[in-house]
């Protein structure tokens, strides 16, 4: 197995695994530490579900994670769930867009509203083709 379908196969085990009752997803923290440890350029996005800028931010997101399938990770966090990642990255206004270079290195962040032009461009600067 080449190291490419490696990462995919371990970065798919960290995301779910297959439980008692089924179909189990992952905590964040796990999905974070896989996205940063991927190789790949990776986004992590800090937002809420009661925050308009962030529902607008999550419809971006769903986008650009479809067109960076296997070329980057994005990952959302909800910052009323998931506390303990939130305080990790030192988040205090949302949404915040954390950007990575492939070797997991913070690289930049975003404050606000990002359109799908900008959050692509910065993407494709890290790498992701």
């Amino acid at each position: 197995m080449d190291i490419s379908r490696f990462r995919a196969f371990t970065l798919a085990l960290a995301c779910c695994w297959l439980g008692s009752t089924g179909l189990v997803q992952a905590d964040t923290a796990t999905l974070v530490k896989a996205a940063l440890t991927s190789g790949q350029p990776a986004l992590i996005e800090f937002g809420a579900e009661t925050c308009s800028q962030c529902k607008r931010m999550k419809v971006v997101l769903d986008g650009i994670e479809r067109r960076y399938k296997g070329r980057a990770h994005v990952v959302q966090v909800n910052v009323n769930r998931d506390k303990a990642v939130t305080r990790q990255f030192k988040i205090m206004v949302i949404p915040t867009l954390v950007f990575f270079d492939t070797k997991g290195k913070e690289v930049g962040r975003g404050y606000g509203f990002m359109d799908e032009v900008k959050v692509a461009k910065k993407l494709h600067e890290l790498g992701a083709r």
